[in-house]
């Protein structure tokens, strides 16, 4: 564990369920060798995603198995991962989530009013002046905050601010309070934040508001490949931080 984030944990593994490029008994296994505590097995979902039960039923064999050489078994979960749809936190999940462990909320496009936005047209809107940067953001974790009530399952905020590389803004353009207000909101909803090591966000700034708060915090791999899982030094150096 490096300050508040265990590393031996990894909370977001895709696999061939959705666009990863390993199978779940892939991951399984490569999470096993590395000595992992806890392990989500995630995929993404839209609203017609029609797989999940078989998702389901197949990360439930791997639940309880015991380790290797006599170890005490490592914690298997299972997720999908998401999209905020519009400024209201409606979020890209089919109905029903029966096995399902954690949402994790992700912002793949931008949340507008009216639905999600290509980040390419969110900064073109910047850079005409049509929206301030300040607006953006405001509007960015509104939106964020509103999606920890929509989810059926524990939230998991997945790679938080991502988003705004992409629009054209930092994140340490986001304000304290508005940090504090999201900090909250996130404790209320009784979710976790992750660190991400495939986008290295959120900032070391980031999550020091966020552990100060007294958020919990977990590292994800976002890892598409098994080889990837639970290596951590975007992570490690932002948890250093």
């Amino acid at each position: 564990m490096t300050g508040q984030i265990a590393l031996d944990e990894d909370f977001h593994v895709h696999s061939t369920f959705s666009d990863g490029a390993s199978t779940l008994a892939e991951n399984v296994q490569a999470a096993r060798a590395r000595g992992l505590r806890t392990l989500c097995l995630v995929d993404h979902v839209r609203r017609d995603t029609a797989w999940l039960p078989d998702f389901v039923a197949a990360v439930s064999r791997y639940r309880g198995q015991s380790g290797m050489r006599g170890q005490s078994g490592m914690r298997v979960l299972a997720g999908v991962e998401a999209k905020i749809l519009d400024g209201s936190g409606t979020l890209d999940v089919p109905p029903g989530l029966d096995g399902i462990d954690l949402v994790l909320i992700a912002d793949h496009r931008f949340p507008a009013a009216a639905g999600p936005l290509h980040p390419d047209e969110v900064r073109a809107a910047i850079e005409d002046g049509g929206l301030r940067p300040a607006e953006a953001i405001e509007q960015l974790c509104e939106a964020t905050a509103a999606a920890l009530g929509c989810a059926d399952r524990q939230p998991l905020l997945a790679h938080l601010f991502s988003v705004l590389p992409k629009i054209g803004l930092d994140e340490a353009m986001v304000s304290e309070p508005l940090l504090a207000h999201l900090a909250k909101r996130v404790i209320h909803a009784d979710a976790m934040v992750e660190v991400n090591e495939k986008w290295s966000c959120p900032s070391a700034r980031t999550v020091t508001a966020l552990a100060r708060a007294g958020v919990s915090l977990v590292a994800g791999s976002d890892s598409h490949h098994c080889r990837d899982i639970g290596v951590y030094r975007s992570v490690r150096l932002t948890a250093d931080a």
